[in-house]
């Protein structure tokens, strides 16, 4: 694990949310950055002071759309003109779901470990256009698993890149090269993997990202961002149109769509917000440090997972193949009630209603410390439950 001390009181310094609770919930929400509040309380300010209307306002707007974009795809390896910005990401995986062209009896593919994010936006899909869902049970060979339920109609695989529920990072890379080889696209929940996993959506292959701002970037809620593979737009007829979305529009109803991302753009947006979230990112790129963060974030995580193994009672639930969420089951205990027993020490984690468990997330700014003062309340949690 990285040991550099300083450098990880910096970082607590700079959260103060962590320096007052045993802050184990990043897969919800991250902490706030003082970085992310002060340019946010600034823009806020600034549109108090001169307004919205100005021609300087709308310089102001444009800066931060661009500039936060920008950030976006420097995280994932990107081109700035392959990025939209959304407001969290369910929002961006019902623009591709939607945008999509779907014939009755189409079928997508999804796994049993996914978020509500990516099922509720499939459901709907059944229902309107009579698309099947089929369901590939990640149970050992997540490969293997999805590969038995392509077939002929198979026209989108929509995947988590790291489950919400049991922490396990797909590998994605070889699932896409498999979809890419039966001509089928590829759309990842990227929640639980921006900002927690390098993410290099070329070097996947991925063909659809969509990410949150609010859990591993640690920006502000209500901000997002989705990376489409610019090959992919000549597929995809947008639902949700604006302004934002068009060249060009006219009286009667013709209007012609951007030819980039853009299209995808609908409106005004929260500049506030979205002026935050580039400034948590420039914070973990420039002062955190990317790859200090992710080798913190994996190593806590298998400290975390080997420390709770051993004690009696607990099953955990969380792979190997994972970074910093972490899901055990606590023989005798409800998962509502330990979550309760921990917070009243303390210590914010989050219960799994699908899995009948609970969850940890590990940050880069949590402590080896408060690792174990997470493993000896969950010992005493299942003495005391004896």
């Amino acid at each position: 694990m990285s040991q550099d001390p300083e450098h990880l009181l910096r970082v607590r310094h700079a959260l103060p949310a962590v320096q007052k609770l045993v802050y184990m919930n990043t897969g919800t929400a991250g902490p706030l950055p003082v970085a992310a509040i002060k340019v946010l309380q600034e823009s806020q300010l600034a549109e108090l002071i001169h307004g919205r209307i100005s021609r300087e306002a709308n310089l102001r707007k444009l800066k931060a759309k661009v500039e936060t974009k920008k950030l976006v795809a420097e995280l994932l390896k990107a081109d700035a003109d392959d990025i939209v910005l959304t407001q969290n990401t369910t929002e961006g995986i019902n623009f591709i779901t939607t945008a999509l062209k779907w014939q009755p009896g189409d079928e997508v593919i999804t796994t049993n470990v996914e978020h509500a994010g990516v099922l509720l936006p499939l459901g709907a899909l059944h229902q309107r256009h009579g698309v099947w869902v089929k369901v590939a049970r990640l149970d050992s060979n997540p490969l293997e698993a999805i590969r038995e339920q392509i077939s002929s109609r198979t026209k989108l695989i929509a995947i988590s890149h790291v489950s919400y529920s049991t922490g396990e990072v797909l590998p994605v890379e070889d699932i896409v090269e498999l979809a890419h080889r039966h001509g089928i696209p590829v759309l990842l929940d990227g929640a639980q993997g921006a900002g927690a996993v390098p993410v290099d959506v070329v070097q996947l292959g991925v063909d659809f990202y969509s990410l949150p701002g609010q859990k591993w970037l640690c920006g502000p809620e209500g901000t997002g961002a989705l990376y489409v593979r610019r090959e992919r737009l000549k597929d995809l007829s947008p639902s949700f149109l604006g302004y934002g979305s068009v060249e060009e529009f006219d009286q009667d109803g013709n209007f012609r769509l951007h030819r980039s991302v853009r299209r995808f753009e609908v409106g005004s947006v929260n500049i506030p917000a979205i002026t935050g979230l580039g400034a948590s990112i420039h914070w973990l790129q420039q002062e955190v440090g990317l790859d200090w963060a992710y080798d913190r974030i994996r190593s806590l995580g298998q400290l975390t997972r080997r420390e709770l193994a051993a004690i009696p009672g607990v099953t955990v639930l969380t792979p190997d193949r994972a970074a910093g969420l972490v899901s055990f089951r606590l023989e005798g205990v409800r998962p509502e009630l330990l979550v309760e027993i921990l917070a009243g020490q303390g210590i914010i984690i989050r219960s799994i209603s699908e899995l009948a468990c609970v969850r940890a997330s590990l940050g880069f700014f949590n402590t080896e410390e408060e690792v174990e003062k997470l493993v000896r309340a969950v010992a005493a949690a299942k003495i005391n439950s004896v």
